[in-house]
């Protein structure tokens, strides 16, 4: 599937010459999520949902999974984990029709990936116990009530949860990362999949692999949206793992995960 698979490398963060997918009905079903009534799009919380980081996050909450309250961006979280009529209405066409294809191609790509970066080793495991999740984002206009928030980040810097995280979408503009010399690179609108390694990666290869530390930083066009759609690999709940110093379940590596922050 992948014989004339082009990749570039650039400290850690990489791009192919795979054509960027539409995200137009996920991108569609994410609004349709957002505009619902606050009361109603709480019942799908982190929390309610307590399956792996599945669920709502929302600008200002203190106890997200994936994001934190200084971060300018509302999230829900789909995974191949919880069961498909777990998740809201506005999503259901998405996860039927288009998110089992995007995984079958996510899972040949990782594959190859692996493969072209000499972790072959790693197939078993991969098949046996990675999952998938997608964090669709959205960061709203910059209203009045956030315009005298001194922050330069829309999204902080972090690493990722993932054993990669694949953005078949492409990206729009505002995506920043930090090179192996600590400077940091804003990065214009890509129309290709780009993807990069996060701390499973980092922990399977026993540190040969450093997860890639990266954020979004706020636009000149205070009044300009943006949406992200990142595609995570990461260990099933109940996988037994045993990489460098960690072992333990799935849901223990989640832990040490979040443990960092």
């Amino acid at each position: 599937m992948f014989q004339d698979l082009k990749l570039h490398h650039r400290d850690g963060f990489i791009t192919t010459n795979i054509p960027a997918l539409k995200d137009s009905k996920l991108r569609a079903a994410l609004q349709r999520f957002l505009v619902l009534p606050l009361s109603k799009r709480m019942k799908y919380s982190q929390k309610k949902l307590e399956v792996a980081f599945d669920g709502y996050s929302y600008m200002g909450q203190t106890d997200s999974l994936n994001q934190y309250d200084s971060d300018l961006l509302h999230s829900f979280v789909l995974s191949d984990i919880s069961d498909q009529e777990n998740f809201p209405q506005p999503f259901q066409q998405y996860l039927s029709q288009e998110f089992p294809e995007q995984l079958l191609l996510i899972r040949e790509l990782e594959k190859e990936i692996l493969k072209r970066l000499g972790f072959s080793k790693f197939n078993i495991f991969y098949e046996n116990h990675v999952s998938h999740m997608v964090s669709c984002n959205f960061y709203p206009e910059l209203t009045n009530s956030v315009h005298n928030i001194e922050l330069s980040e829309r999204l902080s810097y972090h690493t990722d949860v993932s054993l990669f995280s694949i953005f078949l979408f492409g990206l729009e503009s505002g995506f920043s990362y930090e090179k192996s010399s600590g400077d940091k690179v804003v990065l214009d609108s890509i129309d290709e999949v780009v993807l990069f390694p996060g701390h499973l990666m980092e922990l399977m290869s026993n540190g040969k692999i450093k997860a890639l530390n990266h954020g979004v930083v706020l636009p000149e066009n205070r009044m300009e949206q943006r949406f992200s759609f990142a595609f995570f690999s990461l260990p099933k709940p109940q996988a037994n793992m045993q990489f460098g110093s960690f072992k333990g379940s799935g849901k223990d590596y989640y832990k040490q995960y979040l443990n960092q922050f």
